[in-house]
């Protein structure tokens, strides 16, 4: 699978190989290469969550990770934001659909 999605204006890849065609993706579960404008994810699965019950909530989840590292990159954030580091990016990636809900709720998101 591959589409474009726009992030803040450049146009970057999004699709989901496999690690055997990505050997980037032996070590991660996807990534974000801002220099070229591609965010890539694992397909199938990390051997180590083998013990995940539902695989599609985990790459909605690293999804969701690597499009926010495509937004802070292209927001200049890269490499001199101290706050940008895995944990927080790992964490707006699990509580986004949270605090999407919430905003619908409060009707805030445009």
């Amino acid at each position: 699978m591959s589409m474009k999605v726009l992030v803040l204006g450049r146009a970057y890849e999004f699709r989901e190989t496999t690690p055997d065609q990505d050997p980037v993706l032996k070590n991660a579960d996807g990534y974000c290469d801002w220099s070229t404008g591609v965010c890539v994810i694992d397909a199938k699965r990390n051997k180590e969550l083998d013990d995940l019950g539902d695989m599609n909530i985990h790459k909605r989840k690293v999804s969701r990770h690597e499009l926010i590292h495509a937004f802070l990159a292209e927001s200049g954030l890269v490499e001199q934001c101290d706050w940008a580091c895995e944990e927080m990016i790992d964490w707006l990636a699990c509580q986004f659909p949270k605090m999407m809900e919430a905003f619908r709720t409060v009707g805030c998101l445009e």
